[in-house]
């Protein structure tokens, strides 16, 4: 496998779509990985292959549409992200060679070269997703390290980012300037916010931000 430079992102698939190639194991985990974050994907199954337990049951739960079709480079039209799972090699390469011709973003199951993007492992708290990944390096490692971070991050998560979105919007309100605002939240950073969040609960913690602001309105008065 070649050395790659990755760029971790979070992709927007809200009115987009996204087909998954392929009827096996492999292909039911990408399309309930989709599935687990909102996306309908389409997966396209040739009329002589048997579809797979999962994958069944997420087409049976109203999670993805399966087609029953010989595929064409046609399927490919209109679609954002293509993830392949034939598992056959060169079969997927050229699928994927095919599909980034009609501008889509492309995973290859077991194939990391072939890959513009890796389907990571994560965990989810509510809204909260904590995206693990070595590149394709190592899907073992990635797997190890999801279930240790599964089982370090409590339900608490998600009151904690809501406790974020309250003081974000107190600092909107009360702090103009987008530099100025993102001093503030260096400042809190450093002061260990989450910290305070952590050890001492939300009262503490917005007391810090509190006193942030003052102190952000009172440079801005005197400047």
């Amino acid at each position: 496998m070649s050395q790659r430079a990755y760029l971790p992102v979070v992709l927007n698939m809200q009115e987009r779509t996204a087909l998954v190639v392929g009827s096996g194991p492999a292909a039911a985990d990408k399309a309930a990985y989709l599935a687990d974050f909102g996306i309908h994907p389409a997966v396209l199954v040739e009329p002589e292959e048997a579809v797979n337990e999962g994958l069944q049951a997420l087409a049976d739960a109203g999670q993805a549409e399966l087609q029953r079709a010989t595929y064409a480079p046609s399927h490919l039209d209109g679609q954002a992200l293509v993830i392949i799972a034939t598992g056959d090699r060169a079969r997927d390469r050229a699928i994927a060679g095919e599909a980034r011709t009609r501008g889509a973003i492309v995973n290859v199951v077991d194939d990391p070269d072939a890959c513009d993007v890796f389907a990571v492992g994560y965990v989810r708290r509510g809204p909260v997703a904590v995206a693990v990944s070595t590149g394709g390096r190592s899907p073992a490692f990635t797997a190890a390290l999801r279930e240790h971070l599964d089982d370090a991050l409590g339900p608490e998560i998600e009151d904690h980012l809501e406790h974020y979105v309250r003081w974000r919007e107190r600092v909107r309100a009360a702090v103009s300037g987008f530099g100025s605002r993102e001093r503030l939240w260096r400042e809190l950073r450093a002061a260990g916010l989450y910290k305070v969040l952590l050890r001492d609960g939300p009262e503490a913690a917005g007391r810090l931000v509190d006193a942030a602001i003052a102190r952000h309105q009172s440079d801005g008065s005197a400047s």
